[in-house]
């Protein structure tokens, strides 16, 4: 047997992974798959200029990473981004929303004015930097 690390996996393979889990999930009666998502914003040009992606799992969507172009900070397209992401998990039935963010990104704010609450923090980070973990109904 041999274990080998990939740091730029083949979109393949993760989609083996998640294909292997929703069978394991669909065996126990859980019939809401594992899907991947992206929501993009992009200027004249065609460069990302705010995103997000993540996931769809078992009745909630997790955003994993968000992103907005310093200069394009504080005009609304993060909240646009995430509208986005509330909207597609109420198409798919998502109960919840879920994503969580690291301290010194300073978004915990942002977040709650979207209605998202803190479940737990967690440490021991590096620079003493917190990792929050939040959700929200949807």
């Amino acid at each position: 047997m041999n274990i080998a690390y990939e740091a730029q996996p083949n979109a393949k393979d993760i989609d083996f992974l998640t294909d292997a889990i929703n069978q394991e999930a669909h065996a126990l009666g859980i019939e809401t798959p594992t899907e991947a998502f992206s929501f993009f914003i992009r200027d004249a040009e065609k460069k990302i200029i705010a995103g997000c992606n993540g996931t769809l799992i078992y009745g909630s969507i997790y955003t994993d990473q968000l992103w907005v172009a310093p200069a394009f900070r504080g005009q609304g397209m993060g909240k646009q981004v995430m509208e986005k992401v509330h909207e597609l998990g109420r198409s798919k039935q998502c109960t919840h929303a879920t994503v969580c963010t690291m301290s010194f990104q300073n978004a915990e704010a942002f977040y709650k004015k979207l209605g998202y609450h803190v479940d737990f923090t967690r440490s021991k980070y590096s620079n003493n930097t917190q990792c929050l973990f939040l959700s929200k109904a949807l």
